[in-house]
């Protein structure tokens, strides 16, 4: 089985990034898929795409999002204090703890905390009466001794990424784990010879809207036969739980998913059962927060996920403080290797997967009523 050495998504999710600021994983992806020798497109929203092209005209189409909750400071208030605009959902505390915050001017950084604004429009935001999420649509920042030219990004200041036992912390693994995972998908397949072709894309804006997936949906230039996998995390929920394996993800807040695509991937789980009967899946549907499936699916195309388990999603732990977020190292090489896998699988069709189903079996005519028992009935 494929097993990582993690260093890649370390040093990914050590890199600062949130919504419409993506720019410097996007520079770290693009380098990396240089050094991998892919070649890639990069569309004018930003999004990046690579296709490994298949035997057949069946394609699998990764996605994961380049960014991650945080601010964007849009005004100044006065000495050394910034207005900033929350960018996705933020812990509900941050601002009330005076959270430390980096703000990012190209490669550079600045240290600042968050300061509560009041907000006379709070009721008529998105986390109305949340006891976890922060329902403000601004916040302060204050920054000492520095003048600042905005609009600039503005991120949690956390510790660099570790290894801990079983697990990963790290300032974000939602989504650049997903990132990640696409990354070692890629660098494995892109010398086998596979059925299905594997399109990757690595895109932005996921956290305030869904927004590079949208309109990639909108654009049509997939073809609506490729099977859309969401590669992400979403956070813990009974029955998905951190270090029980990757989660093949069946639907969303939003809507539930298409089960073409579904058995793809429990075809790939399948095989890897086989080659370890310890191999651990898990399947949920995780209805706390939408993903990237839901916007293709909205465009009628056919989707699927893969999710890891994420302890303190968003940054955010249960008493709505700010936390480095945490996945387990199980999960993550067990969803790497579901995705190679399919890079080994022979085309999976529905009648295929189902055949013992839809092969009725001669002892099924024991169900037929005899004469006597119709007239009875």
């Amino acid at each position: 089985m494929q097993k990582s050495d993690l260093s890649l998504f370390l040093d990914l999710s050590n890199i600062p990034t949130t919504s419409f600021y993506e720019n410097l994983v996007s520079d770290f992806i693009k380098s990396k898929l240089k050094e991998y020798d892919l070649s890639f497109s990069e569309d004018k929203w930003g999004n990046i795409e690579v296709i490994l092209s298949g035997e057949t005209e069946k394609e699998v189409v990764y996605i994961s999002h380049m960014d991650h909750p945080g601010f964007e400071i849009v005004d100044k208030i006065g000495d050394n204090l910034y207005k900033a605009k929350t960018l996705g959902g933020l812990p509900k505390l941050c601002d009330k703890e005076n959270s430390k915050v980096k703000i990012i001017s190209g490669n550079d950084h600045y240290e600042g905390k968050l300061i509560p604004l009041d907000d006379p429009n709070s009721d008529k935001f998105r986390f109305v009466n949340s006891d976890k999420w922060l329902n403000k649509e601004f916040v302060l920042v204050q920054i000492e001794g520095k003048e600042l030219d905005y609009p600039l990004p503005v991120v949690f200041d956390l510790p660099s990424p570790i290894i801990h036992e079983n697990e990963i912390i790290t300032p974000v693994a939602d989504d650049l784990a997903g990132c990640a995972l696409i990354l070692e998908t890629l660098r494995t397949l892109k010398n086998i010879k596979m059925k299905y072709s594997i399109r990757a894309i690595f895109s932005r804006a996921e956290e305030v809207g869904l927004l590079g997936a949208r309109l990639i949906a909108k654009s049509n230039r997939i073809s609506k036969e490729s099977i859309i996998v969401s590669i992400e995390t979403s956070s813990e929920l009974p029955g998905a739980i951190s270090g029980s394996g990757p989660i093949i993800r069946t639907g969303d807040r939003a809507t539930t998913f298409d089960n073409s695509g579904e058995i793809i991937l429990l075809s790939a789980v399948k095989e890897l059962i086989r080659e370890d009967s310890d191999f651990k899946f898990q399947r949920q549907l995780m209805d706390l927060g939408g993903c990237e499936a839901t916007a293709f699916s909205a465009f009628n195309y056919r989707v699927t996920g893969i999710s890891l388990p994420l302890i303190n999603w968003h940054n955010a732990n249960e008493q709505g403080s700010v936390e480095p977020e945490r996945i387990s190292i199980t999960d993550y090489q067990n969803a790497l290797n579901i995705m190679t896998k399919v890079g080994n699988l022979d085309i999976v069709e529905n009648n295929e997967y189902y055949k013992s189903l839809i092969e009725i079996p001669d002892e099924a005519q024991r169900l037929e009523l005899d004469g006597r028992n119709n007239a009875r009935s």
